[in-house]
């Protein structure tokens, strides 16, 4: 139900001080409790509000990966790198393109990944030349890294190569790719005894 009160500006000027004064009051109060609103944090104003915990999602990120050994460059050197399915680029580390003698051209560039974080390429080197465990030669192009990162054969390598990467739960991971004949050579980069995925890096790398 609404009522409608006539008031005359005598009789507004009439109300007790202290009631305005009350009135003030309050609407300071609010005043405060809308700034401590706004300077806390979203969890901390909801728990304040009694309401319950935001769960924050989690985010899982999954990808096959292994390690399996090449020689790279002329002089052949030999390393283990890292097949990685998810990674946009190849990498090797700049203190690996030294001692391999690899021909570079340089660049600057900043490499983000997966956890924000950023990895700086300096050099490119062009159509250099691999070999794998198997004994099949190819050419690659890598992106030299600065600081401790691993040697990364990722989709770039993957791709021009018809390399695929398979698991079996018999023979582990397993990586394989197409001969000449038309033959696929398979080659198992993660073994059953290692108790599944390998996600720790190689014991001995060539750094």
């Amino acid at each position: 139900m609404q009522q409608k009160i006539n008031h005359t500006i005598e009789k507004i000027l009439r109300i007790p001080p202290n009631f305005v004064h009350k009135l003030q009051e309050l609407s300071e109060k609010d005043k405060e409790k809308i700034k401590s609103l706004n300077s806390m944090d979203l969890q901390e104003g909801l728990l304040s509000f009694g309401l319950k915990e935001i769960q924050k999602p989690k985010i899982h990120y999954a990808c096959p990966l292994g390690f399996m050994e090449i020689f790279i460059g002329k002089e052949k050197y030999p390393i283990k790198a890292l097949v990685d399915t998810g990674e946009e680029l190849n990498i090797i580390p700049e203190e690996i393109a030294i001692k391999s003698s690899l021909t570079t051209r340089k660049l600057n560039m900043k490499l983000r990944g997966i956890g924000f974080h950023t990895t700086s390429l300096v050099a490119l080197s062009e159509f250099t030349p691999i070999i794998l465990a198997s004994g099949e030669e190819t050419q690659i192009h890598f992106f030299i890294a600065k600081g401790s990162v691993h040697t990364v054969l990722g989709r770039p390598f993957l791709a021009d190569n018809n390399i695929r990467l398979e698991f079996s739960h018999k023979q582990g991971e397993i990586l394989s790719y197409q001969e000449p004949d038309g033959r696929r050579l398979c080659m198992p980069i993660c073994k059953p005894q290692a108790l599944g995925w390998q996600t720790g890096p190689p014991r001995e790398m060539g750094l």
